[in-house]
């Protein structure tokens, strides 16, 4: 195998803190840099260097490189990147296509923004790393509509590469032809969905599709095809730059490399920090994000879709990787942190994420159209508004019991995680509210009902 280019970010074996400084930024490291999206700042900071030695490789090695790595998908789900991307037919004589899922639009997540507006062709290599590793010839980036500036860097990034033979036809006399599109989303959630997202790029209503068949069997246009999310594909540049062993000396034994964590609430620095899975909440609340502004009762620790923790001195301590969190009674999610204050009303706070929920289901199967849309919404409406009556909150439990796992995609079961978790830690809060002592405090404002 061809030995790793470029000089690696330090890092000693194995990283456990955050605050050993033993690490230097990779995913952002040329974030807020002068003109970081043009091809000129990206290659003086060693960028297409990882595809350079992807292609003398071959594709099969670059798989198994990922794999040694122990990359994960950092959209959400946890899969491993090498495993899903050995799923792709070999030999078929089928056109292969890769997608960037780009919509990046889980409450408390906006960390692949600036990966997309600062350092686009980042993005540009980690997809064609991917595309040659699985015989693909084109790439499609899906991008959030709302995420203007990130589109047009995009574009902008992509004709620089097309112009300097990075895209197009036999890439640097690889023999491989490979090219990027961007196409803008409308706002939707649900294309968040991997198989929404595919109906979507084909122009259909975005409708989750019955799996089996999987992407990788019949995707996009029915052909095989894998899906990463943006830190994903931006990670697999540094594997192969670096090399898998530098990216699996990071973080935990099986919650390798770094991680971009967002954080937001009450507290000083809101905001992106880069650091190594198994970092503790306390070290990026108070080392990193400056602590609370205010006292604080729960912790969201991955997104708006994962359950609920109790702010605690044990939860302080978790580690965030995805087996502790999933240890705690949550998970990793996106990796979006959200602190919730003392001065706000649980229920009032879970009812905006049912409302979220029921706005951007699809409509298409009767949990999520029925259950979340309609009643759901309606029950913690009669509650927030202080006309709630003994065994609503009990009620709440039986209409998520029929409504978890009985979905056609993950949208309703991810509405779920944080209505069972709030009732479970804080059912007095709704014992108040079905008795009509509501505190209203959604933007902050305080009202009796």
């Amino acid at each position: 195998m061809t030995a790793p280019t470029g000089t690696a970010p330090t890092a000693e074996k194995p990283i456990t803190s955050a605050l050993d400084h033993r690490f230097a930024p990779t995913l952002y490291a040329q974030v807020g840099q002068p003109q970081s999206w043009t091809l000129d700042a990206y290659r003086r900071g060693g960028g297409y260097q990882g595809v350079q030695r992807a292609f003398a490789l071959g594709p099969d090695a670059v798989i198994e490189e990922v794999k040694k790595s122990g990359l994960r998908g950092r959209g959400g789900a946890g899969f491993a990147t090498g495993l899903k991307w050995s799923f792709m037919p070999l030999n078929d004589g089928k056109p292969h296509y890769v997608i960037c899922n780009a919509d990046e639009s889980e409450p408390g997540t906006f960390k692949d923004r600036y990966l997309m507006s600062e350092d686009p062709h980042q993005l540009i290599e980690g997809m064609l790393i991917g595309g040659y590793a699985m015989r693909a010839s084109r790439g499609y980036i899906y991008i959030r509509g709302e995420y203007v500036l990130a589109a047009e860097r995009l574009w902008a990034a992509i004709h620089e590469a097309r112009a300097a033979g990075l895209l197009g036809k036999n890439i640097l006399g690889s023999g491989f032809d490979f090219d990027i599109q961007v196409h803008r989303g409308a706002g939707a959630y649900i294309c968040g969905e991997e198989t929404a997202l595919m109906n979507s790029l084909e122009g259909l209503r975005a409708n989750p599709r019955l799996k089996p068949p999987f992407p990788a069997a019949a995707g996009l246009y029915g052909l095989p095809t894998t899906i990463n999310n943006v830190e994903t594909f931006c990670a697999a540049t540094h594997i192969l730059k670096y090399g898998a062993e530098w990216h699996a000396g990071m973080g935990t034994e099986r919650s390798k490399g770094m991680k971009l964590f967002q954080i937001s609430g009450p507290v000083a620095r809101p905001g992106v920090y880069e650091l190594p899975l198994g970092t503790p909440f306390r070290e990026l609340i108070y080392d990193w994000a400056g602590g609370p502004t205010e006292p604080v009762k729960a912790i969201i620790p991955g997104g708006i879709s994962c359950q609920l923790l109790k702010w605690s001195e044990a939860i302080l301590d978790t580690p965030m990787d995805y087996e502790s969190l999933a240890a705690a009674g949550s998970s990793l999610g996106t990796g979006g942190v959200t602190l919730i204050p003392e001065s706000v009303s649980i229920v009032d706070t879970t009812w905006n994420a049912v409302r979220f929920y029921g706005h951007e289901s699809c409509g298409k199967c009767t949990p999520c159209r029925e259950g979340i849309s309609g009643w759901m919404v309606k029950m913690y409406e009669k509650l927030v508004r202080g006309h709630g009556q003994p065994g609503d909150t009990d009620l709440i439990l039986d209409m998520a019991d029929n409504i978890g796992g009985r979905s056609f995609c993950a949208l309703a079961d991810a509405c779920m995680g944080p209505v069972l978790s709030s009732i479970k830690l804080f059912r007095e809060e709704y014992d108040a509210a079905e008795r009509g002592e509501v505190r209203r405090t959604l933007a902050g404002r305080w009202r009796e009902a």
